[in-house]
């Protein structure tokens, strides 16, 4: 059950008190999730963490979408483009690369 619920950015961000510990899951819009399983002391940093994760999130896009933009114009090789996008898929989106 969540001890608080919050918004970021139009995600819902709940924080859970689970033995002593605050976690977060985040919800975006469509219903996808974000979480990190690391349980912090007080909710104040569970949420700073939340806001975090859906701050990178949102970077990790804008840096995919810029990285195909310059292969299409054909600044990046294809090898190129792949292993910087890679990189990026390293970061999981609910277990799952974005």
């Amino acid at each position: 059950m969540p001890q608080l619920t919050e918004f970021h950015r139009g995600w819902m961000i709940e924080i859970t008190h689970i033995e002593g510990r605050f976690q977060t899951i985040c919800y975006s819009p469509n219903g996808s999730r974000l979480y990190d399983r690391t349980g912090y002391l007080s909710s104040t940093v569970a949420w700073q963490v939340a806001m975090e994760l859906i701050d990178q999130y949102f970077v990790r896009i804008a840096l995919k979408r810029f990285l195909r933009e310059q292969y299409e114009i054909e600044r990046l090789t294809f090898e190129e483009w792949q292993q910087l996008h890679q990189s990026l898929d390293k970061f999981t989106w609910e277990g799952t690369p974005l």
